[in-house]
């Protein structure tokens, strides 16, 4: 019996192992040659690896670490979804105390001297700044200048004798030269993955009025930039770096596929600047500006048609523009013979220039056109970003009607409830809607069914003048809004400056 069933057994393997074989995918054709198309893609894509993996010996990955004092634990940072989380841990030793570290990115500009260029923001109020470089190694840096108004920043690696070996120095292209959909590659550390790269197209340049900065316009792409890509570099197809990546527009904070980078000439010309005095000095004309023109502004200013320009809200004391006779409600279209759209352009305009700088500014008044000159002053430090441009009219910051306060009485012809603003008597509403003016006409209330309302005017604002008439008692508004068809008027909006055209 035994022999048989072995004999039986050795039958069935040998028939299975004839029969049974482990699946394998079908050769690959070795003689198979890609069309000419794909081979100009694979050379793109082989381009565009080689550019990259170049570039990454440039990239520095930027930790900082600085000690907070009364600020809440759960407190966010408006920062936070431009270069990264920046962790709080608690001090036992002090309940007040926080410690925060973030993380952002940076290139160097100069391998010898050690220079990296990176965001001010990355690195702002920073007790401590690490780097890790591309080889490997980690040292402390020293912060050489920084200036919030271009939120440009230049650091230096404090160790003379860092290990320089597998790294480069990145150069800085014309940002000029940049054209609509050229390809570029973004650098950086997104979310703290380190050297990460991400490629795309230039969706836009000179994009300015922003907000992001005080000064500058943007280089806008659509290669995915993401929480730690600030301070990294922006490179063209020849390996130059033509914009330093500073922002995003997202609402999940992470890339929705619009970027912004500093331009790399503006970039350049505030790094020397930064390096040999340490700080940037820039122009100032002493102008805040109301909001940007519309057609129906335009009109109530007797502007010519299309006009475009920077409407000043309001001249500060003492200052450039104010010794040269300038006055609210100028319309600024030109300096030096370069024609002013809006009022971003008059602050790149002046804001890159020295302080000192002559300048003939164009403006409209009234409607006529006039000319004076005016040396520039200095640039106040403290203003880190552009005051004036105030709330869009239909776009306030909340509901007004719904913040109560306002005295019982009838809404007067225009569908408004106003007084003469008087301190003592209005001191609640001066607090509540932070008001800086000492005269004027202070809403109280407006009738949300009137032509008013649709202008923009909301309760706590300030009537200064209409149809370029100081408004001193409430008379002197009835007796405009009684005898024009069309009222021009300026107000103050917690502290901001604006105009608000009225057609009966």
């Amino acid at each position: 019996m035994i022999p048989r069933i072995s004999s039986i057994f050795l039958v069935s393997a040998a028939l299975l192992s004839s029969t049974v074989h482990a699946y394998d995918l079908p050769a690959t054709d070795i003689n198979h040659k890609p069309s000419e198309n794909v081979q100009l893609l694979q050379k793109i894509s082989a381009g565009v690896a080689e550019l990259s993996q170049d570039a990454s010996k440039g990239i520095a990955l930027i930790s900082i670490s600085k000690i907070i004092k009364g600020r809440p634990y759960y407190e966010v940072d408006p920062f936070d979804f431009f270069f990264g989380p920046r962790y709080r841990q608690p001090d036992p030793s002090d309940p007040g105390k926080k410690q925060e570290a973030g993380v952002g990115s940076g290139f160097i500009v100069d391998l010898d001297k050690g220079y990296i260029v990176t965001n001010n923001h990355v690195v702002e109020g920073a007790d401590e700044i690490d780097l890790k470089l591309s080889n490997g190694e980690t040292y402390e840096a020293k912060v050489l200048g920084t200036d919030p108004r271009t939120d440009v920043a230049v650091v230096q690696i404090k160790d003379p004798k860092f290990n320089r070996k597998g790294l480069m120095q990145l150069p800085l292209g014309s940002s000029e030269k940049v054209r609509v959909g050229e390809f570029v590659i973004a650098l950086g550390a997104p979310f703290g993955l380190e050297f990460s790269q991400s490629f795309g197209a230039v969706s836009a340049v000179a994009r300015g009025n922003l907000n992001i900065t005080a000064v500058g316009n943007f280089i806008q792409t659509d290669a995915a930039i993401n929480p730690g890509n600030s301070g990294g570099p922006l490179l063209d197809m020849n390996g130059y770096v033509i914009g330093m990546n500073t922002a995003i527009f997202s609402r999940s904070g992470s890339s929705a596929g619009i970027g912004f980078a500093v331009p790399s000439d503006l970039v350049k010309t505030v790094a020397l600047q930064l390096i040999n005095k340490g700080k940037v000095a820039g122009g100032y004309l002493g102008v805040a500006l109301g909001q940007e023109l519309d057609e129906e502004l335009g009109n109530a200013m007797n502007l010519p048609k299309g006009t475009k320009g920077a409407l000043v809200g309001k001249i500060e004391k003492n200052t450039p523009a104010a010794k040269a006779g300038m006055e609210s409600g100028d319309v600024i279209v030109e300096v030096n013979g370069k024609s002013i759209h809006s009022g971003q352009e008059l602050s790149n305009a002046v804001g890159l220039m020295q302080p000192g700088t002559k300048v003939t500014v164009g403006y409209y008044r009234a409607g006529t056109l006039k000319k004076t000159d005016i040396n520039l002053g200095t640039f106040p430090m403290a203003q880190n970003r552009v005051r004036g441009h105030g709330v869009p009219q239909g776009q306030d910051e909340g509901d007004d009607e719904s913040r109560g306060g306002a005295p019982k009485g009838a809404f007067n012809d225009a569908g408004l409830k106003i007084e003469p603003l008087n301190k003592q008597k209005h001191a609640d509403f001066i607090q509540q809607y932070g008001i800086e003016s000492n005269r004027g006409l202070l809403v109280t209330d407006v009738d949300p069914n009137s032509k008013i309302r649709a202008s923009g005017i909301r309760p706590g604002d300030v009537l200064l003048k209409a149809n370029n008439v100081d408004l001193k008692s409430v008379k002197d508004f009835s007796s405009i809004y009684s005898q024009s068809s069309k009222i021009l008027i300026q107000l103050e909006r917690r502290g901001t400056f604006l105009f608000a055209s009225l057609r009966k």
